[in-house]
């Protein structure tokens, strides 16, 4: 869901010099980009600030989550710089002395359990935690989680398993929200924090994310699965201590406008979401990756611009094959 986001109208300032800023290193922590496709972007390391209509430094970033209770860090999956510079965020928190717990977009809930009788065994490792929480090595790819895990472990943060399993959404895909139970509707506050216009907009963002070739049919179960999962997100993180909590997720799942920010904002807690976004060809000031016209809120406090990674065409397999 995180091929194409976009970002609602903020206002946007004249930009007069990114192509000084990219050129080949990452904003934060520096070193060069792993990722190959328009690293010579002019906006390949930038990071735009939605409250100051401006490219500011990575202290400012570093400064606004570590004010922040609730840290959403997002990320496209297979981009390994993304996770580059949520383990360079989560650092700078770690080593300010706030302890947060971290929740993981890539570890089920059903075994959060099991993780948290592991993490107070006292023979914690980042593999142990990998086995406690079933890690799925197929979909997702550890190296890229695990220095985040080993990160927290030396630091002594807490983890949570925070994701819905794809067992349950694809029951919510084909019974719809009435499958979870009213109970459990009200405490995820599904109903209390949307409206027709987010429907709309995140049935969309569905579609889009399935190269516009999903059945209209499946719409209503798929937004419906979405909105769940995130807000099992989000309640992942809001039981936390006084240090709050980070979440690592795709960037689809920490916009503000239709994600996990919407259902922390009710529960009255203050956040700090930034999306970690590919630059594209033709795109080279962040106006470019906005689009005017919405009532809905910004997708992001902060914005970090990378290369984008090297990848199959991701719409390939909605397309028909052709017969000799």
């Amino acid at each position: 869901m995180e091929r194409r986001l976009l970002l609602a109208a903020l206002g946007l300032a004249a930009l007069a010099s990114c192509a000084s800023r990219g050129a080949g290193r990452t904003a934060l922590g520096g070193g060069p980009w792993r990722s190959t496709r328009q690293a010579g972007h002019p906006l390949a390391g930038a990071i735009w600030s939605a409250a100051e209509r401006r490219l500011v430094d990575g202290q400012v970033l570093e400064g606004a989550l570590r004010s922040a209770r609730y840290c959403l860090l997002g990320e496209v999956h297979d981009n390994p710089d993304h996770h580059r510079i949520q383990l360079d965020l989560l650092r700078s928190m770690a080593e300010a002395g706030r302890k947060p717990r971290v929740a993981f977009e890539q570890f089920d809930r059903e075994h959060d359990g099991a993780l948290q009788e592991y993490m107070v065994s006292g023979r914690t490792t980042a593999e142990g935690v990998a086995d406690e929480v079933r890690f799925d090595r197929k979909g997702w790819n550890w190296d890229f989680y695990r220095p985040l895990v080993e990160l927290a472990l030396r630091h002594g943060l807490p983890l949570r398993a925070a994701n819905l399993s794809s067992s349950a959404a694809a029951r919510i895909v084909r019974e719809g929200l009435q499958s979870i139970g009213a109970e459990r509707l009200v405490a995820l506050r599904l109903e209390s924090v949307w409206s027709p216009e987010r429907e709309q907009a995140l049935r969309a963002v569905v579609l889009e994310s399935h190269c516009a070739m999903l059945p209209e049919r499946l719409l209503p179960g798929m937004a419906a699965a979405q909105r769940v999962r995130d807000a099992t997100l989000a309640q992942a993180l809001l039981d936390s201590g006084p240090d709050g909590a980070v979440l690592i997720a795709g960037n689809g799942h920490v916009r503000r406008d239709l994600g996990v920010p919407l259902y922390v904002t009710a529960a009255r807690g203050a956040i700090c979401s930034v999306g970690i976004l590919e630059a594209e060809e033709g795109k080279e000031e962040p106006r470019d990756y906005y689009v005017d016209g919405r009532e809905l809120p910004s997708q992001f406090d902060f914005v970090c611009f990378t290369p984008g990674w090297e990848r199959p065409d991701p719409c390939a397999s909605f397309k028909p094959r052709s017969h000799s």
